[in-house]
């Protein structure tokens, strides 16, 4: 079989935002691929039938297609699509026919979903205080802008995007900050506000229907995208209590919008020191379930689920005894359970809880990652997920707890490619139990010797396992070049509770380093390890724990650091999440700047003798690249062996969602490091 290589990242298809029709009959879900010839990563929506063996088919043509939901009645699909600019709302029917856009606003739709009677959607869009202004003069005047953007052609569509965008750039030319954080993502935040809609969608698209959206939401603050109320008479949402914190902080209050008259008052359900996100109203209107998160510390607290009376009162939280964080959630279809996915010990496996009983059952238990589900009325669940031998399918776990696969849009490349299995270990550091996977080249013979890949995993509290998505393709390629890869979940890290999460707190360094090579010295007593050709990379905190560990051991014969975290005391000032930084290391730099120094790479420079490869986007604002320049420098300062990449374009996430060029590039570049230091 033939050995998968980092251009093999454009041969990988992913399978998410699963979604089952009312009737049970088929599923939706977002098909992801890469057209490399064109650098584009590809959206569309594709349609399974679970009743029979038909293959599954794509439903859309578009390729930045997204988020479908079905109307209640299944007779309609909802998806979100940039097929025309500005990503709107499009409808098909199930009959038959095209696509058509029933929703658009010049900033772009976010998210939205369906009325119970299928006759209006409630979106969210931004927009600034002006627009907010312009939409209410001409609602009072008695004709809402036309949204009329489905009345103009292609090209003066066109000519009004540009010319939005031509007047944002003049608007910050010079560019005045007042708010915090100013910029996030890849991107400077803009001066608007993310609110929401209610529009009435017809059932047929002639021109005789137009559809004027409503905003029902005012101020300077950011809204989440709300559900419905079983009547139709309210929106259930979030609102972020801190406007100038946003999103990233936290902080955010469960809120009921009425949607009777122009006057819409928000009503706060919750206001505590708990956050409260993704809201969904029972099938009965009964409940609210909610995810939330205690506000002190949050950086060290697991995501519980909770349920309230849908018009307010006490909440039961449902999940905290497992001390373990929900990733996502659904309603079962008779209101009796709810289903969620849980974080625990390397895996992703689906629960279900009782409303009324309380009682956790677990439904899977498999060394996957869940990414989506849905359920049907009868229990049954469809949901994707990466497997150790697949990256990505969809499955189908019945209501005997069966599992079997029902769409594998990787099964031509996985015949033709070899997957190098995964072997789970166990160790003791300090006082922890630490959970490691070893993968071994193919044709793996452990009488001969190995360089080993050691990766680590940044967060802090992220979750890595055998089947990881995001880091399948660059495990089996370095696999493949000859490397042992070796991984593990140092403290800090998510999924083995709150203890084990908040064990690196203002630790960083010595202590996850110890977890991370206590792992290595039990891969290299194994005896297969070539101990004079070990490398190592990690990503953002990971790339602060590879420059960390370069600049106290000296084993590695390459590293390479990530998007990391390199001086602790400058980090604080460019983030856009400085509170962060504070929690995580347990001071500011106005508390102890000294301890921040002896926490930062930055200090161990001079101690530095791996040589050692910096690559950093340019437009990453969660971990500015002045973390690289700055190390860079000093490393050239003291004539240490050290290259950096500087990725034009793009941000953090330049290895899960950047450019598939880059990503290809960034896997071939961090390999050919390696091999010159292991291989000459």
């Amino acid at each position: 079989m033939k050995p998968i290589t980092p251009e093999n990242l454009n041969n990988v298809v992913y399978v998410d935002d699963v979604r089952i029709s009312p009737d049970g009959a088929r599923v939706a879900f977002v098909r992801q691929s890469i057209d490399g010839a064109a650098n584009e990563n590809v959206r569309a929506i594709w349609m399974k039938d679970l009743s029979g063996d038909v293959p599954a088919q794509p439903f859309t043509s578009g390729r930045k297609d997204s988020q479908p939901r079905w109307s209640e009645d299944g007779t309609r699909l909802g998806f979100i699509s940039g097929r025309d600019g500005e990503p709107g709302i499009f409808v098909l029917a199930m009959s038959g026919g095209e696509a058509h856009g029933v929703a658009t606003h010049p900033n772009g739709i976010n998210s939205f979903e369906w009325s119970p009677d299928g006759k209006r959607v409630a979106f969210v869009a931004s927009v600034r205080m002006d627009e907010r202004a312009e939409e209410d003069k001409a609602k009072n005047e008695g004709a809402m802008r036309e949204d009329a953007d489905k009345q103009k052609d292609a090209w003066a569509r066109k000519r009004e995007k540009e010319q939005r965008e031509h007047d944002d750039t003049l608007r910050f030319d010079p560019r005045i900050v007042h708010e915090f954080p100013y910029r996030t993502g890849t991107n400077f935040m803009s001066d608007r506000w993310s609110h929401v809609y209610v529009m009435e969608v017809p059932d047929g698209f002639t021109d005789e229907h137009k559809a004027k959206p409503r905003r029902v939401t005012d101020g300077d603050v950011n809204h989440g995208q709300p559900d419905w109320s079983r009547d139709g008479q309210a929106l259930i949402g979030t609102l972020a209590r801190r406007p100038e914190h946003t999103d990233i902080e936290y902080w955010e209050d469960l809120i009921r919008i009425p949607l009777a008259g122009d006057e819409n008052p928000v009503e706060r359900l919750i206001s505590t020191n708990v956050s409260h996100f993704h809201p969904q109203v029972s099938p009965d209107g009964q409940w609210i379930a909610v995810q939330r998160i205690v506000e002190d510390r949050p950086e060290f607290r697991d995501v519980t689920l909770a349920i309230l009376p849908v018009g307010g009162g006490d909440i039961i939280d449902l999940t905290s005894s497992l001390d373990r964080s929900v990733n996502d959630f659904v309603w079962g279809r008779d209101g009796a359970h709810i289903y969620f996915t849980l974080m625990k010990d390397g895996a992703v496996n689906l629960y279900r809880v009782g409303v009324a009983d309380r009682v956790v059952e677990q439904l899977t238990d498999v060394a996957h990652e869940i990414t989506s589900f849905d359920v049907d009325a009868n229990g049954r669940v469809v949901f994707s997920a990466s497997m150790p031998g697949d990256p990505a399918a969809l499955y189908v776990c019945e209501t005997d707890g069966s599992v079997r696969p029902l769409y594998q849009p990787n099964t031509k490349f996985l015949n033709e490619y070899e997957v190098c299995p995964v072997e789970e270990i166990h160790y003791a550091s300090d006082e922890f139990t630490i959970q490691g996977w070893i993968i071994t080249p193919p044709n793996f013979n452990p009488t001969n010797k190995y360089p080993l890949a050691l990766e680590i995993h940044g967060g802090p509290a992220a979750m890595w396992g055998a089947a990881t998505r995001s880091m399948w393709h660059e495990w089996q390629t370095l696999a493949h070049c000859g490397y042992v890869v070796f991984f593990c979940n140092p403290r800090g890290s998510g999924g083995y509770g709150e203890t084990f999460m908040a064990a690196n707190c203002g630790d960083w360094g010595d202590g996850p380093m110890r977890d991370i090579l206590r792992g290595v010295d039990l891969v290299v007593a194994r005896g297969y390890i070539d101990t004079e050709h070990m490398v190592m990379t990690g990503g953002s905190y990971g790339g602060y724990l590879t420059a960390w560990i370069v600049g106290r051991d000296h084993r590695f014969k390459a590293a390479v650091a990530q998007r990391g975290v390199y001086n602790l005391i400058s980090m604080r000032g460019v983030t856009d999440i400085p509170y962060f930084n504070d929690r995580e290391t347990g001071v500011s730099p106005w508390e102890d700047i000294n301890r921040l120094w002896q926490l930062s790479p930055l200090s161990l420079a001079p101690n530095v003798q791996t040589p050692l490869l910096l690559e950093h986007s340019e437009l990453d604002y969660r971990v500015p690249i002045s973390q690289a320049e700055e190390l860079y420098l000093a490393l050239r300062t003291f004539k240490k062996t050290v290259e950096l990449i500087r990725w034009p374009r793009e941000g953090h996430e330049l290895s899960r969602s950047g450019e598939p060029k880059h990503r290809v590039e960034r896997v071939k570049r961090i390999v050919e490091w390696f091999d010159k230091y292991t291989k000459g």
